[in-house]
């Protein structure tokens, strides 16, 4: 049946978009705390936060806490605490976009590893909408250039990257762990195993929070929490690959809200990087529909 799955394309790809805009949010948040406190206080924070949330979920249907892969969920978990903690240690340096753009080398790696874990048939014009992606995402930041001097090359611009790797990971984890448990199963177990992984090292970087700094991490585990929650909705029902152009709605946010809030100026070029941004994700979209049709 064609149509059903084509309209569930497009919930899938209207999910990407708003998770990017809350994963946005929740890097401003985060950005915010970096300088107050380690990085790994500031993910730990997150998945307190989201521990919170989900607990009268989890306590009001104790069956959504049963799986039938541990070990999947768990390294999941594990993989987004680490993509976050190296996430939060880039935002110490580098700014909302500099940062972003080096994420985004993820999308590449969940076409790569959908491809040859799964064997998903990527068409040229998905790999082409990948390529029109990134491309569109180095130039909105331009990175070493003006964006990234030389005094920050090194450790500071590895860390996104380290961080993109460890992301595309859990989204691998997403996909094998599959359509048969509730999204909100797979959102806890990642949360808590993050949250217990995290703990363990809370001894050795603890500092108290002030009033507003409450409030900020709050905020900061609310938007992370949701947009998890969209991302495995997502991920568990559709190819990572067709969705992973529609991620690069990221960097608009992040420059967006870097100017908001950090008075990060846009300029011409970032004009040119959200077009191809755009035409990126069209191109996604256009050899599917036309395969569908052809199907029909």
């Amino acid at each position: 049946m064609p149509r059903p799955a084509h309209a569930s394309a497009g919930w899938g790809i209207a999910l990407i978009v708003g998770s990017m805009l809350l994963f946005t949010l929740s890097d401003v948040f985060a950005k915010q705390l970096a300088h107050a406190m380690h990085p790994v206080q500031v993910a730990w924070l997150r998945c307190l936060g989201a521990v919170l949330l989900l607990a009268p979920v989890a306590g009001a249907r104790p069956a959504l806490l049963r799986t039938a892969k541990p070990r999947l969920q768990i390294l999941r978990g594990l993989c987004l605490l680490a993509s976050t903690t190296l996430l939060v240690a880039a935002l110490r340096t580098l700014g909302l976009a500099e940062a972003t753009v080096l994420v985004f080398m993820s999308p590449f790696f969940l076409t790569v590893l959908s491809a040859l874990l799964f064997g998903d048939r990527v068409s040229r014009g998905h790999w082409a909408a990948v390529a029109v992606g990134f491309a569109g995402v180095a130039v909105v930041v331009r990175p070493g250039a003006e964006g990234l001097g030389d005094e920050r090359l090194g450790l500071a611009v590895l860390l996104p990257i380290l961080s993109s790797l460890c992301w595309a990971a859990g989204m691998i984890c997403t996909r094998r762990i599959g359509s048969g448990e509730s999204p909100v199963t797979t959102l806890v177990w990642s949360v808590v195993a993050g949250f217990a992984a995290a703990s363990l090292a809370m001894p050795f970087h603890f500092s108290a929070l002030d009033t507003a700094q409450l409030g900020v991490a709050a905020g900061m585990a609310v938007a992370w929490t949701a947009a998890h929650f969209c991302i495995v909705v997502a991920y568990r029902a559709y190819p990572a690959w067709q969705l992973a152009p529609f991620s690069y709605s990221q960097v608009v946010w992040s420059v967006i809200l870097g100017y908001a809030v950090f008075a990060e100026l846009p300029d011409a070029a970032t004009f040119v990087g959200s077009a191809l941004i755009l035409s990126g994700g069209l191109l996604a979209a256009i050899p599917r529909r036309t395969a569908r049709q052809r199907e029909a």
